[in-house]
């Protein structure tokens, strides 16, 4: 469910290339045989809604045509609809934003989501921005999570990076990532058997 709310926060704030990331990770992890074809649907409309916006039309026009057939029998009727237009006029991914993505009713906002379903959304961004150090503070979050501390500043600014992404907190992550790999630097080793 954190990758599916993930990647509906993702869609729903406008990054689409960002929400295909949570769904195909995890239709991939699901054996042939189970995989869910609303994850499958829900990642070629992403992959339309990019394809239109860079401008190869012939691959958004059959990309958004599959979509609709996988999402058939799952809800998401305004996608559908809209994808529909889409696959008809590629360049209304250029004048139309696609209708918002609901998970149980609700329609999910970055603002939404807490970890880990955040930390799924956050590294997603991530690696379609290449951000290596956003990535890398979603790690030590996950790890502060782990350990309890679910206010430690990666936590909190990989919350912040998800819902805002300013060169402001991008630059205060880094920071704490580069302070963090220095400590962690530290003390490599210091227990080892000399």
């Amino acid at each position: 469910m954190d990758h599916l709310r993930a990647g509906a926060a993702l869609f729903n704030a406008g990054h689409h290339l960002a929400a295909h990331e949570p769904w195909e990770e995890r239709w991939l992890e699901a054996p042939r045989g189970a995989r869910d074809d609303r994850l499958q649907g829900l990642v070629q409309a992403t992959a339309a809604i990019h394809k239109a916006r860079t401008g190869d039309w012939a691959g958004a026009v059959g990309l958004a045509d599959g979509a609709v057939g996988y999402l058939e029998g799952y809800g998401h009727g305004s996608l559908r609809r809209w994808l529909r237009r889409l696959a008809a006029d590629p360049e209304l991914a250029e004048r139309e934003r696609p209708p918002s993505l609901s998970v149980d009713g609700a329609v999910v906002t970055v603002e939404d989501l807490r970890f880990p379903a955040a930390a799924v959304a956050a590294e997603a961004l991530a690696a379609t921005r290449g951000d290596e150090f956003a990535e890398r503070a979603v790690d030590y979050a996950r790890a502060d999570v782990a350990d309890g501390d679910e206010t430690s500043p990666f936590v909190t600014l990989t919350l912040s990076y998800l819902r805002d992404g300013s060169p402001a907190v991008r630059r205060r992550l880094a920071d704490h990532v580069r302070r963090r790999r220095a400590r962690d630097a530290d003390v490599e080793g210091l227990f080892d058997p000399g």
